[in-house]
């Protein structure tokens, strides 16, 4: 670039003699007829490395624009309970029982029912299945301003019959337990009959099962034992029925 500038000053320098000569001397028409060629061969020049130079000006190159990171949708709220609370397939106790929810269990919350104040969870286990739980002994976590709020009573997904008549006896040896469940189906279109102990699923029975031994239960770890009997088929359940269990005799 310092040659190209030096070359432009001397053409300039010389487009201003000649011109300047012309002011002063009388050249006649043939020099007159030089002088204005030269004037336009150093007006061209000047043109030709102007261009030139304009365009060995690198141009600005724009920066990528930033992306947007999309945003984390927020973790839904959670609960757990600090005493043993039934899960039920509507809020108040006149539904039928779902599941037991018991202290260390940690649930996601799907709803919330302000005006019977309870939270309406997803069944632990049992995707797509839902339930009232009391928020008496609820601890909730996390943000739950934007559940939703249905109306009460819901439609149920536990519309089968549930199993009836539901007994249970009891042997012990030592600290080990030998409990036998027995009920009556109701059902006629049910696959087949879960049974849960404290909450949690322990068996899956066929369509005419209607008794469930539980050997060797190891006492001295539970204060108490629960058992519940659940109808299902491919497409609903009933409502879990519940029977409790203090002492083996």
């Amino acid at each position: 670039m310092t040659a190209l500038r030096r070359f432009l000053a001397l053409l300039f320098i010389l487009a201003l003699a000649i011109l300047g000569c012309g002011f002063s001397v009388d050249l006649g028409t043939p020099m007159l007829f030089l002088q204005d060629h030269v004037a336009t061969q150093v007006a061209q020049t000047l043109e030709a490395f102007t261009q030139q130079a304009l365009m060995a000006i690198p141009t600005s190159t724009p920066l990528p624009s930033a992306t947007a990171t999309p945003s984390q949708p927020p973790l839904p709220p959670t609960l757990s309970v600090s005493a043993a609370t039934e899960c039920r397939s509507g809020p108040s106790g006149k539904y039928g029982l779902v599941i037991t929810i018991r202290p260390g269990t940690i649930v996601t919350v799907v709803g919330k029912d302000v005006l019977d104040n309870y939270w309406i969870i997803a069944v632990p286990g049992y995707p797509a299945s839902v339930c009232w739980l009391s928020g008496q002994y609820a601890q909730l976590s996390g943000d739950t301003a934007n559940l939703p709020s249905p109306a009460t009573p819901q439609p149920s997904m536990y519309v089968l019959s549930e199993p009836r008549n539901l007994r249970i006896s009891c042997s012990s040896a030592d600290d080990d337990w030998t409990v036998v469940l027995s009920w009556t189906n109701t059902e006629p279109d049910q696959a087949g009959v879960r049974v849960f102990r404290n909450g949690r699923q322990i068996a899956t029975l066929g369509s005419g099962a209607r008794s469930y031994t539980d050997a060797s239960v190891h006492h001295r770890r539970q204060r108490s034992l629960t058992y519940g009997v659940q109808a299902y088929n491919g497409k609903w359940v009933s409502s879990i029925v519940g029977i409790s269990l203090r002492r083996c005799d």
